[in-house]
C-alpha cells in the first residue's frame, strides 16, 4: 500500500507533488530536477515551490506515487 494519497505534476513532468497523510494530518513531497523535499505543511510546500519557480496552479492530478 502506498503512503501517498495523491500526486500532481506539471504538464511536462518536470515537477511533481505527492500528498500523504493520516486523518487530518497532511504532508507533501516536492520532486524535481535534482531535488526531493519532504515538507510538513501546505505553507512549506508553497514556499518551496515558489523558491523553485514552480507555479502550483500549473499542476495536474496524476496517479499517486508508489
Amino acid at each position: 500500500m502506498s503512503a501517498w494519497a495523491g500526486s500532481m505534476q506539471t504538464s511536462d513532468g518536470t515537477w511533481r507533488v505527492d500528498v500523504g497523510g493520516v486523518g487530518a494530518t497532511k504532508w507533501y513531497r516536492l520532486v524535481g530536477p535534482d531535488s526531493c523535499r519532504n515538507l510538513p505543511s501546505l505553507t512549506a510546500l508553497t514556499v518551496a515551490a515558489d523558491a523553485a519557480g514552480v507555479d502550483l496552479g500549473d499542476l495536474r492530478e496524476v496517479p499517486a506515487a508508489g
